[in-house]
Order: C-alpha cells, then sequence, then structure tokens
C-alpha cells in the first residue's frame, strides 16, 4: 500500500533525520510543510528538530520563503501548534519574523506558549525584537498551580535578552573590584611549584592542596604565573546541596551573565541548572558570560562553591599555534619544568625531550631558565612541524630533529632530559610502548652526563619501574602522581649515578 512521504514521521513522533535517515532531503521537507495544513503539531515539530542543522536549516528557509503556513500556525487555535510554529521560527533566526512573533507574544494567552515566542524573539534579534523583549514584563504567578509556567517565562526572558547581547564583545578584566581571597589552582601535586612561583611574583599565600591561597585583585598579574592552571574564588565550602544555600553563597561574588559548571551531580542536571539560575534571579547565559559559578558536589547533600572570574586576558601560552594529540597541557608543562629544575644545579643546563611533539616543555623549559640549551627529537615529521611553528611564535631558540630516539647519537650528554613519554591511554599502545620503554631506559645512561637528572611524565608506572630495575646506573629521586583530563600519570625523577 501506498503511503504519504508525510504521514510516517508526524505519527512517530520524531523527525526522518532521527529514524536512521542519513539526512533529510528537499522533498521530504517540503512534504512535512504540505503537512502543517493537516497536522500542524507534528509537522513544525519535526521542522524544527530539523532545522537544528544548517544544510537543514537553510532548505526550510528557501522552502518557506512565503512564511504564511507558518504564521497561520503561529495565530491558530492549538497551543503546541503555536509553540512549536514559533520553535521554528527562532531556529530560523530571520530578523523578518520579528512582527509576526511580537504580534502573537501580545495576543499569546496560554503561559507554556510564551517561553518559546520569547525565545525566538532573542534568536531574530533587531530593534523590533529588542524594543518588544526591553517593554515585556513576565507575569507573577497567581497561585502555586502557576509558579512553574511564571519561572519558566522569566527565564526565557532573561535568555532572550542575554541573547541580542550575543554578540557584543565582554570587556576583558584585568582587575576584580576589590581585594579577595583567591584560589591559584595548580595541576594535581604541583601546588609547591606554584607557590614558589608567585613568591617570585610578588605574591604571599597559603598552600592548600589543591593551589595556593592568595589575596589581591590583580588578575592580569596573577596570571603571569604560568603554572596556574585556573584563578577561582572561594565562595562556600561544604555548604547544603540545595540552589537556595549556593545562590546565597554566590549573592555579591557572582557577575552577571554567568554560566553554570556543576560537577560530580547525580541527579538532574538540568532540573537542577534551571532551579539554581532561578534561585540566583536570572542571569545564566552558557554561551557568553562573565562568571563561571561552580559547584562541585562532594557527597549525596553536599558541595563547595567557587567563581572563576573569566574574560582575563591571558597571553602565557600565545606561543601553541598548534598542538598534537596527547599535547599535554602548558600549565603542567609549566610546572614539570621547574619541578625539574629543582634537581638539577645551578648554571647553564644542556637540555634533551627524546618525545619533543609540539615542543610544548622545551619552551616552558626555556621560560623557567632563561639561556638554557634546548633540543628536541621526535619521530613524527607532524609533531615537528607544529613545534617548528610553535617554536617561532615562542621566539625559542630550541632546535629540533626528526629522529627515531632509539637511533639517536648524541654529541655531548644533557644536564636534563624531560619528556611526557607516550603512553596507550592516548598513544600507541601498550604493547607497542613496551620495547620502546625498555629501549629508551639503556639509551638513558649514555643521554645523561654524570649526575644528570631525567624527568619522565607517564602513565606506564609499572613499565617504567620495571625498565629502570635493570639499570643499575639510574636510581630513582623523586615521584609524585598528577592529574590530565581524568587521567593521573606519574612524575619519576631519574638521577645517573656519578
Amino acid at each position: 500500500m501506498h503511503k504519504d512521504p508525510a504521514h510516517n514521521p508526524i505519527r512517530s513522533g520524531k523527525p526522518l533525520a532521527l529514524q536512521g535517515e542519513a539526512a533529510v532531503t528537499p522533498q521530504e521537507l517540503q512534504a512535512l510543510i504540505g503537512a502543517m495544513a493537516g497536522d500542524p503539531v507534528g509537522a513544525l515539530s519535526a521542522l524544527s528538530a530539523h532545522a537544528k542543522k544548517q544544510a537543514a536549516r537553510e532548505a526550510i528557509d528557501r522552502l518557506l520563503a512565503d512564511r504564511s503556513p507558518v504564521y497561520a500556525a503561529l495565530n491558530g487555535v492549538e497551543p503546541k501548534a503555536r509553540k512549536n510554529a514559533a520553535r521554528l521560527l527562532g531556529a530560523l533566526a530571520r530578523e523578518r519574523d520579528a512582527t509576526a512573533l511580537i504580534k502573537a507574544l501580545r495576543a499569546e494567552e496560554t503561559r507554556f506558549v510564551v517561553p518559546s515566542l520569547l525565545l525566538a524573539l532573542g534568536s531574530v534579534g533587531g530593534a523590533q525584537a529588542k524594543a518588544a523583549l526591553e517593554a515585556y514584563a513576565p507575569p507573577a504567578a497567581a497561585d502555586e498551580a502557576e509558579r512553574k509556567h511564571a519561572e519558566e517565562i522569566a527565564l526565557a526572558h532573561q535568555k532572550a535578552l542575554a541573547a541580542l547581547a550575543r554578540d557584543l564583545p565582554l570587556p576583558e578584566r584585568k582587575k576584580l573590584d576589590t581585594v579577595r581571597e583567591i584560589l591559584a589552582a595548580a595541576p594535581a601535586g604541583f601546588a609547591p611549584v606554584l607557590q614558589r612561583e608567585l613568591a617570585a611574583l610578588g605574591f604571599s599565600g597559603a598552600l592548600e592542596t589543591n593551589g595556593v591561597l592568595v589575596q589581591t585583585d590583580d588578575l592580569a598579574r596573577l596570571y603571569r604565573a604560568r603554572c596556574m592552571a585556573e584563578a577561582l574564588l572561594p565562595a562556600g565550602q561544604n555548604i547544603a546541596l540545595d540552589p537556595g544555600s549556593i545562590a546565597a553563597a554566590a549573592t555579591g561574588r557572582l557577575s552577571a551573565p554567568y554560566r553554570i559548571e556543576l560537577k560530580h551531580y547525580m541527579g538532574d542536571r538540568a532540573a537542577f541548572i534551571r532551579a539554581l539560575a532561578s534561585a540566583l534571579g536570572g542571569g545564566d547565559n552558557p554561551s557568553r558570560y562573565i562568571d563561571e559559578l561552580r559547584v562541585v558536589c562532594t557527597g549525596a547533600d553536599r558541595c563547595d562553591v567557587f567563581i572563576k572570574p573569566c574574560n582575563v586576558p591571558d597571553h602565557r601560552f600565545d606561543y601553541r599555534k598548534k598542538a598534537i594529540s596527547a599535547s599535554i597541557a602548558p600549565s603542567t608543562a609549566a610546572c614539570l619544568a621547574r619541578y625539574a629544575l629543582s634537581f638539577v644545579p645551578a648554571g647553564h643546563i644542556f637540555a634533551l625531550d627524546p618525545f619533543c611533539g609540539s615542543g610544548t616543555l622545551l619552551f616552558e623549559l626555556e621560560q623557567a631558565a632563561p639561556g638554557c640549551t634546548a633540543l628536541g627529537v621526535d619521530v613524527s615529521s607532524i609533531a615537528l612541524s607544529a613545534a617548528q611553528e610553535n617554536a617561532r611564535a615562542a621566539k625559542s631558540r630550541a632546535r629540533f630533529v626528526r629522529k627515531d630516539i632509539l637511533r639517536f647519537e648524541p654529541k655531548s650528554a644533557f644536564d636534563l632530559v624531560l619528556t611526557n613519554m607516550p603512553f596507550g591511554n592516548r598513544v600507541g599502545s601498550h604493547e607497542a610502548n613496551d620495547p620502546l620503554y625498555r629501549g629508551f631506559i639503556r639509551l638513558l645512561p649514555r643521554l645523561l652526563s654524570p649526575g644528570g637528572i631525567a624527568l619522565l611524565y607517564t602513565m606506564e608506572h609499572k613499565l617504567l619501574l620495571n625498565c629502570l630495575k635493570n639499570e643499575p646506573g639510574l636510581t630513582i629521586a623523586a615521584e609524585l602522581t598528577t592529574e590530565a583530563g581524568g587521567l593521573n600519570p606519574r612524575v619519576t625523577i631519574v638521577r645517573k649515578k656519578q
């Protein structure tokens, strides 16, 4: 039996592209447009879903050059059809639709439709939409039954107003309005390294497990600390995990617009974020924000709350023009370089990174030890191309050589070898790393000068230890565990015996 091509996607409740089709065709979109007369709710719902994809959105916009069918639904008797018509116009984001949306908003009496009309106006933009949104006053809830709709309307109104400003640049924030306590967060295990760097920059601070607490209003100067991963304002510790308590802790510290980051939460994240934004009085804008409100759940009903000032000028790592797979975070590289230097006698340093990748470790070593001589070796031409481009941007004097390190014959020994070794979680596999590690550790005594130091950063800790056991000329001087993207790499300091 022949079936109407517009019929199945509507009755199923799912748009075509969500039923296994690779992409919706113009013919299918045209069929959905034709189906609006008989089933405006289903057809408009399907079109709205398809319009999330750019190609389909552009096709729908062309096919609906005459907006009459959508405007008819926008003013029809079926509330769900009005809602879906607004959703579609919002997805198409054309200023030409502002007049129809404003007319519909003024006439709308069904409260669950209003948020879609407001969001659509924010999306289409323009002077008309701006004036209408600024003049609109969200209704108050007449009773408890209306409270949810009133909150949704108020939140949609705030988001629509924020959307109008999406293309306006936010001002840079070089200072806070007053001196505040700031947690200069360090990569795990490196808080003492960051503390020493901050002291050199003129900051005195208390050492914490995850960083250093300082008192300052000078964000720009604080962001000169290369070992700092981020700067956070503590707002509440071990407080109740409920929107009211979190909002009370953040009020007076949090600037709008903001985004909410909810970590380790086990419930309905979207509902909790909506409730928190409502408790804060609005201002949540995940795409354009001045502050990040970070809620870190520490138990079933407790949390820590931080505010991260955003839009702070940070030019520490501008040299990173190119990165490769498994490139190390530059703040971690800065910590590793300074940690390694604490084991090396003062003086001119001849350093090697035998798996240099895009060069970040060597560039951070040069920052910590100006005047050092740095050499990077890697077997990958792609990695070396990235390293050389980054070196030009960094005005680095480091040299780079394409070579398999197991076939590398240095002209002289090195005072320091530091490297992010390949490990199977991100590069290669454990099976491939086994012979590489064994060969490299056998070579290491020839690479190091007497008393020389190697810093080896890897997840393959057991393999590394097994290899080191077989090299009597090497001894482990120190070890620590850090964190990177949910992994816990180990840092091993190896010294060549005199």
